[in-house]
C-alpha cells in the first residue's frame, strides 16, 4: 500500500523545489523561444527521462556506490561541467554571429533528438543530482517507505517536473515573447551563454575542490 503521509510530504517539498532555476530551465526557456513547440516537446522529454533514472538510482541506493567510488562521481561531475560549458561557448560564438531575426527551426526526426539528447544530457550533468535527491527522500522517508511508495514519488517528481518546464514553454512560445527575444537576441543568446558556462563552471569547481 501507499505510504500517503509521506508521499504528501515527499510532494509539499519537492514543488518547493521544482521552481528552482538552474540549467533544466534555462535549457527549456531558450528552446522554446529559438525552436518549434515540437522541440520543446522534445526537450521536455529528454529531461524528464534524465530526471527519472537520476531519481531511480537514487532509490535503489546509487548514492553509496558514488560515495564509495568518488572517482566516478568526479568522472560524470567533470563530463557534466564540460558539457554545460561547451553548451555556453557554443551560445556566445552563436550570439556574436548571429543576426537579429530568429532562424527557421526545422523539425527534422535528426534535429528532434538532438534536442531531446540535450534534455536528458542536462539533466544528468550532475552527479551530485543523486545525492540531492537522496537527500529529499531521506528527509521526507521515501527511504524507509515500501517499493510502491517510491516508485510513486518518482512518479510525482515527474508530473512536477513536467507541469513546470510545459508551463515555461507555453509561456516562452508566445509570439510576443519571441519577438522581444528576436530583438535583443545577442544579448540575451550572449547572457544565456554566460549562464550555461557559470553553471558548469560551478559544477567543475564543486567537483574538484571537494
Amino acid at each position: 500500500m501507499l505510504d500517503l503521509p509521506t508521499l504528501a510530504s515527499f510532494t509539499l517539498l519537492w514543488l518547493a523545489i521544482v521552481p528552482t532555476p538552474g540549467p533544466n530551465v534555462l535549457m527549456v526557456t531558450h528552446v522554446a523561444v529559438t525552436r518549434t513547440p515540437a522541440h520543446v516537446a522534445f526537450a521536455i522529454l529528454g529531461n524528464l527521462a534524465g530526471i527519472a533514472l537520476l531519481a531511480s538510482l537514487a532509490l535503489i541506493g546509487w548514492a553509496a556506490v558514488l560515495e564509495a567510488f568518488p572517482w566516478l562521481r568526479l568522472g560524470v561531475s567533470v563530463f557534466g561541467g564540460l558539457y554545460l560549458m561547451w553548451v555556453g561557448w557554443k551560445l556566445i560564438r552563436r550570439a556574436r554571429m548571429a543576426p537579429s531575426a530568429l532562424p527557421p527551426a526545422a523539425s527534422a526526426p535528426d534535429a528532434l533528438r538532438k534536442t531531446a539528447l540535450l534534455g536528458l544530457v542536462t539533466a544528468l550533468s550532475n552527479a551530485q543530482a543523486i545525492l540531492f535527491i537522496t537527500s529529499i527522500y531521506a528527509v521526507t522517508g521515501i527511504l524507509n517507505a515500501n517499493l510502491a511508495t517510491g516508485v510513486a514519488s518518482i512518479a510525482i517528481m515527474l508530473t512536477c517536473n513536467a507541469t513546470y518546464l510545459a508551463a515555461l514553454g507555453w509561456l516562452f512560445q508566445r509570439e510576443k515573447i519571441r519577438i522581444g527575444y528576436a530583438r535583443f537576441r545577442r544579448v540575451l543568446e550572449g547572457t544565456i551563454g554566460t549562464l550555461f558556462l557559470f553553471f558548469g563552471g560551478r559544477l567543475l569547481w564543486r567537483a574538484l575542490v571537494r
